[in-house]
């Protein structure tokens, strides 16, 4: 076999970004008016950067495929690693469902019927309907390779281009409009809202932004000069990514009236531009079926990813037989199902808070939550694996004496994650106070149950499960 041929600094950087273009989380950007400026480069330095660096080194040094469970296993044992991936398979449902809401929304575009976008019935039918369908598809067809880079192109990249643009005209033509959300500037406006602390929630929905960095690492090793590149790879692609979002997401808040935003339609923005601007009245219909394309083809993506990390985790004799089932392509059944019954239950939660909007921000909320436990781990197995296995190579290293610069980037990380986990924990300003109470709740017991489950089947498993 030969050498794969080395990615280009360039290539690289494309790579990463393509991981995190997405439309979708605009408005989540948008309804911060001219905060979202510091939450999103504070997000960017306490979390992004440090984590893509952290992850860079242990990538280099632990290429096995299997990332994050692969380096806490090394450092902190098999029962840590295990909790790790099963807490991204975890994630990943509720992240589906957040994606899936927006699947419902999409289809009132593309059919003129812009009520069914706050159907709360409407919505959750499309979102059992549409994952279902993913799932199924998925057991008949290679549904990555046909969805692939055209899935990209026109879920993602034509829409975020045309939202700019159109943003763009818009400010062009009328301004900075005071009744909107960003409104006329003061520095004031830019920091979080002391008194509203229901605002800083929104901080880890920006968070969530850039979760999953740590995937594009499994290329450090395939990159010329890696201790050289993949720090400016890193840094450039988040810088482009802050600039890209932030230009997306203050000119929707330029467009969008106070107290009207819907977190869940992107299109929303679309149809307003069209209408202000006089442009040819179908751009939103046509931009909810590409992005709707996009919307599909992630998910999809989705449904195999993790599931393919867990039965690796089944097979070590984590879990019993019956998760270690394949089709003959190698499609994992079991997890496969399961996580299309328990998207199903979450999805319940559209019928327990009618409103759409905070139904969306809530599981948002959870994904991260669930994500920022991983990353606790990731930065502690780092700090371990210096100690643990100082003898391993890494083609990129932090710092090349000592581990001062080790210990200060995840120092940095942990605080970074701590604090998303705090604020998550605030219940944003779209909620009634009587929600309050339930929002809490529905976040400490779904972390707590996560957490003890994977540590509750590690204590069970019998030496008969391994293959």
């Amino acid at each position: 076999m030969g050498h794969a041929k080395k990615l280009t600094l360039f290539q690289l950087i494309g790579i990463t970004m393509a991981f995190f273009a997405t439309v979708r989380n605009v408005p989540t950007l948008a309804i911060n008016g001219w905060t979202q400026i510091v939450y999103f480069i504070g997000a960017a330095i306490i979390f992004a950067i440090p984590i893509a660096l952290i992850a860079a080194e242990l990538a280099t040094g632990w290429p096995e495929e299997g990332g994050p469970q692969v380096w806490v296993t090394a450092a902190l044992g098999e029962r840590w690693g295990f909790v790790t991936s099963w807490l991204l398979w975890v994630q990943m449902m509720t992240g589906m469902v957040m994606v899936s809401t927006t699947i419902g929304v999409l289809i009132g575009y593309i059919i003129n019927n812009h009520a069914l976008a706050q159907n709360n019935v409407f919505i959750f039918i499309c979102i059992v309907c549409g994952f279902w369908a993913m799932t199924f598809l998925n057991f008949k067809f290679d549904m990555v390779k046909i969805v692939g880079n055209w899935g990209a192109l026109i879920g993602v990249y034509i829409p975020f281009l045309g939202l700019i643009i159109l943003g763009t005209w818009y400010f062009c033509k009328f301004g900075i409009n005071p009744h909107c959300y960003l409104g006329n500037f003061t520095v004031a406006k830019m920091l979080p809202n002391v008194e509203d602390s229901g605002s800083w929630t929104y901080f880890a929905g920006m968070v969530l932004l850039f979760a999953g960095l740590e995937i594009s690492s499994v290329h450090a090793n395939n990159i010329e000069n890696p201790s050289r590149n993949y720090p400016i790879a890193v840094i450039a692609s988040v810088l482009a990514l802050v600039v890209l979002n932030l230009w997306a997401g203050m000119t929707v808040a330029n467009a969008i009236p106070q107290g009207t935003i819907q977190l869940a339609n992107i299109i929303q923005p679309f149809a307003i531009y069209t209408n202000s601007l006089g442009v040819f009245k179908y751009i939103p219909n046509i931009m909810a079926f590409m992005i709707l394309i996009g919307v599909l083809g992630q998910i999809s993506a989705w449904i195999l990813g993790p599931s393919k990390a867990m039965i690796r985790v089944a097979e070590e004799g984590n879990l019993p037989p019956i998760f270690q089932k394949r089709t003959k392509s190698g499609i994992p059944t079991t997890f496969v199902i399961i996580q299309a019954i328990v998207v199903t239950l979450i999805a319940l939660a559209n019928f327990a808070i009618p409103n759409i909007n905070s139904t969306f921000f809530m599981v948002t909320i959870t994904t991260t939550i669930l994500y920022s436990f991983v990353y606790i781990f990731i930065c502690i197995a780092a700090i371990v694996l210096r100690y643990k296995k100082p003898d391993v190579k890494r083609s990129f290293r932090l710092g090349s004496q000592g581990n001062a610069l080790m210990w200060f980037v995840s120092i940095l990380a942990l605080l970074g994650v701590l604090l998303t986990i705090v604020v998550s924990l605030i219940p944003p300003s779209i909620f009634k106070p009587s929600e309050h109470t339930f929002y809490i709740c529905f976040q400490v017991v779904a972390a707590t149950i996560s957490i003890i489950i994977p540590l509750v089947i590690f204590q069970m498993r019998k030496p008969s499960w391994k293959k």
